[in-house]
């Protein structure tokens, strides 16, 4: 495992050491929450809570240790560094000189988006400098186990080794060290979530899912494992994923706006053959992160949907809106084309849609549907002939589709010839599904007959009777 990946996933879910169960005398309400928080790798929602010490300095060496920690793991080492300079009357405490280990190491840490931005030497370098650090800290763990081995202290000092190890590289030591403190502490989270993610690491999925099982039980906020079993059951298959929707609304429940999680929600519902309410999800990721590859990957994947599902819902602004941000004008097809050109037209932007129509038509002359848009194009920019050809080539080309039927008779209405717009809207009738679509075209019939004075059957003019002229025979 290469180091600059062990790092980009230690930033999401870190290693919280759990420096604070020795601590006496608790003096301030808030060393409890920041003592589970770190317990449970909580870091960043113990940050605020430590803010609020800047504001209204405390002298409690509880606060400042707890703090320091949260600190150097949330990438805040100056703030980390104030806080150890408060702390120099306990340099002698074995604390002391874990967090002085550690927080030479995180001191060097760059957060996931400053490491992309790394140029590959410069990465390279990176890299290598910190290897270097890590394996200076594991010497001066090492001379601390000496020491504290059989200490609460001694437990941490073992942990934080292992997590060098897995900082490194190196999964074969930090999972014999995460074994090893199970073995002595069955209760200890840190162990069971490294252990499961070594598991995971190795393809052993029955072992991995007992290890995260495990964390997650021990630590009942904690999105990482239940965020990692979920990525699990959803590998296993359509059986597991029951499986995996109880462990992702878990995880939804602790942070309803962790994007990770929302992705992997989308992810299960399209599995589960529930596209468009996967998209909502992914939506959701991307307001929260533009940066969000599965969500973005997966959004590009599924536009056409996306739009068809807002054009179904007569939001035409929104999905032009869709169509200019998942298809650049130059680089679309004749698909964003005829949607952007139905879009133009609903929103009575004709000449756009216009334009935009002609394109596919060009491309794709027997395409009726773009026909036809670009004829009710036409039709509303008062070229009326030429629409009331594409109209008529649209009838012939998918002659069982009624609206076709219907806006040649608007265009020969338009012409004044009443009967054949009767008899176009009479088909239509004929042909639409909606029950609100052929009572108006029936409407409509009716309206042009009474313009002519002639009824129209199947499609065929017939004069009405004149009631005052005698019969033919007689």
């Amino acid at each position: 495992m290469e180091l600059g990946k062990d790092l980009e996933a230690m930033k999401r879910y870190s290693l919280i050491i759990f420096v604070l169960g020795i601590m006496g005398g608790l003096s301030y309400g808030s060393v409890d929450l920041l003592r589970q928080l770190l317990q449970e790798n909580r870091s960043e929602e113990a940050v605020p809570i430590c803010r609020q010490y800047e504001v209204l300095p405390s002298r409690d060496e509880a606060v400042n240790f707890a703090c320091a920690w949260v600190y150097f793991r949330t990438f805040r080492a100056n703030a980390a560094e104030l806080l150890m300079q408060k702390l120099k009357n306990s340099t002698s405490l074995p604390e002391y000189q874990l967090l002085k280990i550690y927080g030479n190491v995180a001191s060097q840490l760059l957060p996931s988006d400053s490491l992309k931005k790394l140029e590959p030497a410069a990465r390279q370098q990176y890299d290598e400098k910190m290897k270097l650090k890590l394996s200076e800290a594991q010497r001066e763990l090492q001379r601390f186990l000496d020491q504290y081995k059989t200490t609460a202290m001694g437990k941490l000092a073992q942990e934080l080794s292992a997590e060098f190890y897995e900082m490194k590289g190196q999964l074969e030591p930090a999972a014999f060290l995460y074994r090893g403190l199970i073995a002595e502490h069955p209760k200890s989270g840190r162990a069971h979530w490294g252990l499961g993610r070594y598991y995971l690491a190795q393809g052993d999925i029955r072992r991995a899912k007992g290890s995260l099982e495990k964390t997650a039980e021990l630590w009942p906020r904690h999105i990482g494992s239940r965020y990692n079993l979920a990525l699990v059951s959803i590998a296993e298959g359509p059986q597991s994923y029951r499986e995996a929707a109880r462990w992702l609304a878990e995880a939804f429940k602790i942070d309803n706006a962790d994007v990770g999680v929302l992705e992997q929600i989308g992810v299960l519902l399209e599995a589960s053959g529930k596209p468009l309410a996967a998209l909502k999800y992914w939506q959701r990721a991307l307001q929260l992160n533009p940066q969000a590859s599965i969500a973005s990957k997966k959004m590009q994947q599924n536009v056409a949907l996306v739009i068809q599902d807002l054009l179904m819902k007569k939001k035409w602004k929104e999905a032009l809106e869709k169509i200019d941000t998942f298809s650049p004008l130059k680089e679309e097809g004749d698909e964003f084309s005829l949607q952007r050109g139905i879009c133009y037209r609903h929103l009575s932007e004709f000449q756009k849609a216009f334009q935009q129509l002609s394109i596919v038509v060009q491309d794709a002359p027997e395409n009726p549907l773009a026909i036809r848009e670009l004829g009710i194009a036409k039709l509303n920019l008062k070229q009326t002939d030429e629409a009331l050809k594409l109209f008529e080539k649209a009838t012939k080309i998918e002659k069982n589709e009624g609206w076709n039927f219907a806006w040649l008779g608007f265009a020969l209405e338009a012409k004044k010839d009443y009967v054949r717009a009767a008899e176009a809207w009479n088909q239509a009738a004929s042909l639409l599904k909606e029950p609100t679509e052929i009572k108006q075209a029936l409407e409509k019939v009716v309206r042009l007959e009474q313009k002519t004075g002639t009824r129209v059957i199947a499609g065929k003019p017939e004069k009405k009777p004149d009631l005052d002229s005698k019969p033919a025979n007689e």
